[in-house]
């Protein structure tokens, strides 16, 4: 009895010895001197290593009061950003919506502008509006941590902020340029 093969088996059978006449077996390095020394090559890869944590992904801008609306604003401590990078980097922070505030409440939307939430790295100097991109703060290369605390300010009007609920998204951006 007589097997045939395939033509697809003789054709890969062919292709594996083309390959394996075609390549030089990687050799061990050997000396047999006497002081010897043999030569390792070691390498790597290193890519950009960014991390921003930030303490909290909520925050809550309290509840005004009449002394806040007397005084046009209520002032909270925000999270605190840390940054772990092996490289230059940067981080900003804007609104997601950089044009006003979502209203939930019985009222009327009041339309809310975004850039009645101001910020700031220290308490009591808020010279950013989340309607407009700004550095909150920036990093030179082998800075295993730093960190930043944010600052808010939120402005209140008698005449406009109506009862109900305000919430604005603010998006901290870590960037490696």
């Amino acid at each position: 009895m007589r097997f045939a093969r395939p033509a697809f088996a003789a054709s890969a059978l062919a292709m594996f010895g083309a390959v394996m006449l075609g390549t030089t077996p990687l050799a061990a390095q050997t000396c047999s001197s006497n002081p010897c020394t043999v030569a390792v090559t070691t390498s790597a890869s290193v890519v950009d290593v960014v991390q921003l944590t930030l303490s909290s992904t909520t925050h809550d801008l309290g509840t005004p009061t009449v002394a806040d609306y007397t005084a046009g604003y209520k002032e909270t401590a925000g999270p605190t950003a840390t940054v772990q990078s092996n490289r230059p980097w940067h981080v900003d922070v804007v609104a997601a919506n950089v044009t006003k505030f979502t209203y939930s409440g019985s009222l009327t939307d009041p339309n809310k502008a975004a850039s009645d939430l101001k910020w700031g790295t220290a308490s009591g100097t808020y010279p950013n509006s989340a309607n407009a991109s700004a550095v909150l703060k920036t990093g030179a290369t082998g800075a295993a941590s730093a960190t930043q605390q944010i600052f808010f300010r939120t402005l209140w009007s008698w005449t406009t902020d109506v009862p109900g609920t305000y919430s604005l998204i603010v998006n901290f951006t870590l960037a490696a340029p």
